[in-house]
């Protein structure tokens, strides 16, 4: 699947869709599906809500390679730079209902991908995440 999108939240729930009838057609494992579906949430979301501060029009292109023994995802964004890998994990003590915590999602997107690089060029941030199915296989019950 190859995907552009404008940095709108209606679009990504549009793409999420995508992505599922992807993986359903590749049989890729439910928990890998699941994983995979809470990644690109998290990262498209936070590219439309944090990648272009000053409102512009935007575009995020989306690429997913599925099949029942592996899924690569690779995002693009023309938005800020933000390196994701930069980010020390959020400080996690006391309850969390109380706490309003940054990064959250992204340590939780970082710990769940098998591989996960970034890089920067002319063209914007590029993200790229690889799944191991087998590795989703083993946690689920």
């Amino acid at each position: 699947m190859r995907l552009c999108i404008p940095n709108r939240l209606e679009d990504v729930f549009q793409a999420l869709e995508h992505a599922d009838t992807v993986l359903d057609h590749a049989d890729v494992h439910d928990a890998c599906r699941a994983d995979v579906r809470l990644v690109l949430e998290e990262l498209l979301v936070n590219t439309v809500r944090h990648g272009y501060p000053d409102g512009r029009h935007g575009t995020i292109e989306i690429k997913l390679e599925a099949c029942i023994s592996a899924v690569r995802l690779e995002l693009r964004d023309d938005g800020k730079p933000f390196n994701p890998l930069k980010h020390d994990p959020p400080d996690l003590p006391g309850d969390l209902a109380d706490r309003e915590i940054g990064g959250l999602g992204l340590h939780l997107a970082r710990s769940i991908a098998t591989e996960f690089e970034y890089a920067r060029d002319a063209h914007g941030n590029r993200v790229v995440i690889r799944f191991d199915p087998t590795l989703s296989d083993e946690s689920s019950p």
